[in-house]
């Protein structure tokens, strides 16, 4: 980039200690999540509870997990496309969404942008466009989860559970109407948006969502809706080849409110926040003493980093050949 005088800027020193700071904190924060979690726990009945765990059952739930969740995902996600952009094959996109597990590994939001950049090369749509199909994504996914997170609370909230777990479950029924609200909220606001002078409609965030009938967000939802209860059933046979066994609706439940915190860009992949998020919810049903907690919770996370990652390995090859080729059609 250059100045009116031609010459070239360079990044300042303020900038690139910025973009370090950025690059650092996560590992900080996740080495000192993970130092709390070594202080406080016998690390070597930890390490005992490996030999415990029934690994038939997790290979059972975990292999059916993974291949599911990227049928979900892909299903949304060409949905999306093909309601936005009008472009989008299901193969094409399974395999990019596969790949993009990769870049998932160091975020989230790296792995959504993977998307938007391929959606750009394959199909010609605008990266304005694709970051809103991505947005949509984000929307549904928060909403889903909150209301599970709700409707789980408020049933849990009138049976019987451990007294030492009933102020995990108020503040999951808590977290949940307050995202439930706010996805109210923006649908109301996206419904009043076609109300709205022209040169703001069209020129805000709220221009391609004010054009969504109520059920296309209802087919959007329901698919997060299914997404996210699979991640709770996940969870609850994972717990249970560790033989913990609180009930499954509470595994649902709280996986709502584990995956709400590691998407939250302060840690390294989640590291570091699911071992305690992991133990302090769920410590109502392991036997004390035994680490069993924190070894599942150890295992929950290299699923969800590793388990992903391999899938995408076989397709690494067929989307770079995308990446490269004209785009087929074309996008707004």
């Amino acid at each position: 980039m250059k100045d009116t005088g031609g010459r070239e800027h360079k990044p300042s020193s303020i900038t690139r200690v910025l973009k370090i700071i950025r690059a650092v904190v996560p590992w900080l924060v996740s080495a000192g999540l993970l130092f709390f979690v070594i202080l406080t726990n016998d690390m070597d009945e930890v390490i005992r509870a490996f030999y415990h765990v029934n690994w038939m059952v997790y290979i059972a739930v975990t292999v059916p997990f993974l291949l599911c969740l990227l049928l979900l995902e892909t299903t949304f996600l060409t949905f999306g496309f093909r309601w936005f952009a009008r472009v989008g094959c299901f193969r094409d996109l399974l395999r990019a969404r596969a790949a993009t597990y990769l870049l998932t590994v160091i975020s989230i939001f790296v792995g959504l942008g993977g998307l938007v950049v391929y959606g750009k090369r394959r199909y010609g749509v605008s990266y304005a466009l694709g970051t809103t199909i991505m947005l949509n994504e984000l929307l549904h996914e928060l909403a889903s989860q909150c209301t599970l997170a709700m409707l789980v609370g408020i049933l849990l909230s009138a049976t019987y559970v451990p007294e030492t777990a009933k102020p995990a479950i108020a503040g999951v029924a808590t977290v949940g109407l307050i995202g439930v609200s706010i996805y109210v909220f923006i649908l109301i606001i996206n419904r009043l948006a076609r109300f709205m002078p022209a040169f703001i409609r069209e020129n805000t965030v709220l221009a391609p969502f004010s054009g969504i009938p109520i059920r296309q967000y209802g087919s959007f939802y329901l698919i997060k809706l299914v997404q996210n209860l699979l991640y709770g059933l996940f969870l609850a046979g994972l717990l249970l080849a560790f033989n913990i066994c609180p009930p499954i609706i509470t595994s649902i439940g709280f996986m709502q409110i584990i995956h709400l915190t590691r998407a939250i860009p302060i840690s390294a992949f989640g590291i570091g926040v699911d071992q305690v998020v992991i133990t302090e919810l769920f410590r109502a049903w392991e036997p004390p003493g035994s680490g069993l907690l924190l070894a599942a919770s150890v295992v929950f996370t290299f699923t969800l980093i590793i388990g992903r990652a391999l899938l995408g390995v076989p397709f690494i090859k067929s989307v770079s050949d995308d990446l490269v080729e004209r785009p087929v059609a074309s996008g707004a």
